[in-house]
């Protein structure tokens, strides 16, 4: 049937809902193009990684491993590769490396929308549900933290893993090798993709047991071949910042259970419709259909349970569960006459709702957030040379002055450190090493190679400069003593090799806070001492 026939098939008296729900779709479209035209451009953090994001694909760009011992220079995160690749492409073509990475994001969280509105629509052949759910995925911009257009690879991770699923769905003859090729993307995108796709593997081999052989069989030894590759170029290094550090974080326990009470409440109406479309297709005879369709969403919510219990985990990892729930959501809405409709229109209400809770003041930078890096840049710019600055990439690589590892990075890395029961990382090893015996020798050289190359490069005065925060990295002067002097300027010794300047950096220092994430601000410099 013709897809414009059948959109007009729609029984009269739910038109109108579905008419309504598609103009909350134009909305949220309209939203979600007005919130990207401000801040694809802006040209500093809103997020406060974005910037640490950009000097690790600078290293693409300028032929440098991504993986490798840590230094004070460069210290990679438990990131896949994909983003870092694909924005280093736009730096070497001339892109500043913030608009390469955010395009990258929006472009994927298009390519999201697109996709899901599209299954949809093949799955009812109807135009219409597709436009609602497209719709309905952009919606979810503002609970998600505004983090479709963020220079991060959850868009991309979710659009490879979505891609997957829908060709094992509706591919062709050679759908298993294709959706293979795009599983083992998955993985390069995120790791996470290890937490989904068994499950759409699952519902695979309720569809066709041949078909999920062979795309469990291509998609096994395609991630192997590009895991492989990339443990042999990195010498180990990739294996261990993506697979063994990971293993040394801790679990958030309070979203054990917090994620099914509290994280999942704002798609309370696509899970129910998500439940009765299971049923309406069971019933209808298409068993193999609903179980591959409940294999793929119960993947989606588990990778984005775990991930929410990983330390750290924020609200962007729900994106995964709910990418999954748009497509089970409006495909099971067309089964329910006018309650399907008006279900997505409370979704939709739900989700602006969150959006305006969220606040515009995590949306827009202000006046002031501009200022404090543009005043911040300039003193970096004025440095005779390299300048590290851990709470904030990005800023230095622009002047000129080099890149230097960023706050997080080091934070993740610590983790390997033993822990004391009660108290967490046991930072006393950072001097006592006979401490860190019980790690891998891998974890082990790791910890040894940053604490000795930096002390190295400050003793040598290799930085010109190091901003650090009162608010968000005041630990850094600890945790590289001696060499640098500690919070109050009259600690300082004759023996330290960078003391703390006098007077602030910003007119408003708190000003540089990032929209989202870590609070870092307030920063202050260390000086070669002279």
């Amino acid at each position: 049937m013709n897809d414009l026939a059948a959109a007009s098939s729609i029984p009269a008296p739910d038109r109108w809902p579905w008419r309504l729900a598609l103009l909350a779709a134009a909305v949220a479209i309209g939203g979600f193009a007005l919130a990207v035209s401000q801040r694809l451009p802006y040209p500093h953090e809103l997020e406060w990684m974005e910037g640490a994001l950009v000097d690790h694909a600078s290293r693409v760009a300028n032929g440098l491993p991504l993986y490798c011992e840590p230094s004070p220079e460069h210290v990679p995160f438990l990131y896949a590769p994909l983003l870092f690749w694909l924005g280093g492409l736009g730096m070497t073509l001339g892109l500043d490396g913030l608009l390469a990475l955010r395009l990258v994001a929006v472009g994927s969280t298009l390519g999201c929308a697109l996709l899901i509105g599209h299954w949809v629509r093949m799955e009812r052949a109807r135009v219409l549900p597709g436009l609602v759910a497209s719709g309905l995925f952009l919606a979810g911009h503002g609970w998600l933290a505004w983090w479709y257009d963020l220079a991060r690879n959850d868009a991309l991770f979710v659009f490879f893993v979505l891609a997957t699923a829908y060709q094992l769905r509706h591919g062709g003859a050679r759908r298993w090798l294709w959706a293979a090729a795009l599983a083992t993307v998955a993985l390069l995108a995120k790791q996470s993709a290890l937490l989904w796709l068994p499950a759409v593997g699952v519902g695979a081999l309720c569809l066709d047991w041949r078909m999920a052989l062979r795309f469990g069989i291509a998609s096994v030894l395609g991630m192997a071949l590009a895991i492989g590759a990339l443990h042999i170029t990195s010498d180990g290094w990739s294996t261990f910042y993506l697979f063994e550090m990971p293993q040394q974080h801790g679990v958030e326990g309070s979203r054990k259970l917090g994620f099914w009470t509290e994280d999942l409440v704002p798609m309370l109406p696509l899970l129910g419709l998500g439940l009765c479309g299971f049923v309406a297709q069971c019933r209808a005879g298409t068993v193999r259909q609903a179980l591959f369709l409940a294999a793929f969403g119960s993947g989606a919510l588990m990778a984005s349970w775990f991930s929410r219990m990983h330390t750290g985990g924020f609200d962007n990892v729900m994106m995964y569960g709910f990418a999954g729930a748009c497509v089970l959501g409006p495909i099971a809405a067309t089964s329910l006459r006018w309650l399907g409709p008006l279900l997505l229109l409370v979704q939709f209400a739900w989700l602006g709702q969150q959006a305006w809770q969220r606040g515009v003041h995590t949306l827009l930078p202000s006046a002031a957030h501009r200022r404090a890096h543009e005043e911040l840049a300039a003193f970096v710019q004025a440095q005779p040379g390299p300048v590290w600055i851990p709470g904030h990439g990005g800023i230095a690589l622009r002047a000129g002055k080099g890149t230097g590892a960023h706050g997080q990075a080091i934070f993740d890395l610590l983790q390997v450190l033993p822990k004391v029961p009660g108290k967490g990382m046991d930072l006393e090893a950072l001097v006592d090493r006979t401490r860190l015996a019980s790690l891998s020798a891998r974890a082990r050289r790791a910890v040894i190679a940053l604490m000795d190359s930096t002390a190295a490069a400050l003793n040598e005065r290799r930085f010109a400069a190091i901003v650090v925060e009162e608010t968000g990295t005041a630990m850094f002067p600890l945790l590289f003593a001696p060499g640098l002097v500690g919070p109050d300027h009259a600690l300082g010794t004759a023996d330290d090799t960078y003391v703390r300047a006098t007077g602030p950096l910003l007119t408003e220092p708190t000003a540089i806070k990032p929209l989202l994430g870590y609070d870092v601000h307030s920063p202050y410099a260390l000086l070669p001492r002279r």
